[in-house]
């Protein structure tokens, strides 16, 4: 009831501290509202647990880092916060919306309005140009627009970070700052 297994720890070797660790910011309303979020993992004999606590409120415009050790919690948060993955418990508002209670769909249709995600590895389609990568997200939405209001709109959003004149270049054509 509520106790975790722990396996003992090697002579000399330190604990990993969780994000939870970390991050600890009292909630006040804002675009993201963590409030005392939790994630475990049931991989095995001993339960993982890879967020412990987190309560953290972002505002419009501010800036936050995510920093720790390997294996802190850090991924885990962050797939939590971008609603890739669910808490095991906890709540969690994202511009006023609860996610708990959102089937898959629901889910995919606020990533798609409310976030950005600028991966580590870029996960652009190696086979489709810049241009055609920025319309993809377009295709996927609730809104519908029409094949030249989403070219249009891919086009500015590629000069909106001087990328006009390499519209049509393929990934490996880019750099690694282009391809972000």
């Amino acid at each position: 009831s509520g106790l975790v297994p722990r396996r003992r720890r090697p002579a000399g070797r330190q604990a990993i501290p969780s994000v939870a660790a970390v991050v600890s910011k009292p909630v006040m309303s804002g675009l993201v509202q963590l409030e005392d979020i939790h994630k475990t993992y049931d991989s095995g004999e001993v339960p993982v647990l890879a967020v412990r606590g987190v309560t953290l409120g972002i505002g419009p415009g501010e800036f936050v880092a995510v920093m720790g050790a390997s294996g802190s919690g850090k991924s885990t948060l962050m797939n939590l916060v971008g609603c890739l993955d669910r808490p095991t418990r906890g709540r969690y508002l994202l511009n006023g919306t609860d996610v708990a209670g959102l089937d898959r769909n629901q889910l995919a249709d606020l990533r798609n309005r409310e976030l950005g995600f600028v991966f580590q590895g870029f996960n652009l389609l190696a086979r489709t140009t810049a241009r055609e990568n920025v319309e993809l997200p377009m295709l996927y939405g609730r809104r519908r627009f029409s094949s030249r209001g989403i070219r249009e709109r891919a086009m500015r959003s590629l000069d909106l970070v001087g990328l006009t004149d390499r519209a049509d270049h393929f990934p490996s054509h880019l750099s690694g700052g282009p391809q972000q």
